[in-house]
């Protein structure tokens, strides 16, 4: 089963904090490698791919008419979500506070 991404989970070696929760708490807490707001994205883009590939069998099955309909707004969707992704990279909010950047050698 799935585990949600706004969930505490424990473990002996203390609670994993996921982005929702956001940070760092105390000694043995895990906070997600990515922003909450990166993981919305990532998210409802994953959910949107899922669906145009469900549209394009569903179509193979018949009434191909309201399955491109459907498909033609999920790209929309997409192609919007895909630019959200593409600002946060670019303006540097993809990584959540908590993971630190490589240093690059040179």
């Amino acid at each position: 089963m799935p585990i949600q991404h706004d969930e505490k989970n424990q473990t002996q070696q203390g609670t994993i904090v996921t982005a929702k929760e956001g940070g760092v708490g105390t000694q043995g807490d895990i906070g997600s490698p990515i922003s909450n707001e990166a993981y919305d994205i990532l998210a409802a883009l994953h959910a949107k791919l899922e669906g145009l590939e469900a549209y394009r069998k569903f179509a193979k099955d018949g009434n191909q008419q309201i399955w491109k309909q459907l498909c033609d707004q999920d790209v929309q969707s997409v192609a919007l979500l895909l630019d959200q992704l593409e600002t946060l990279v670019k303006d540097g909010k993809l990584r959540s506070e908590i993971v630190q950047r490589p240093k690059v050698k040179g």
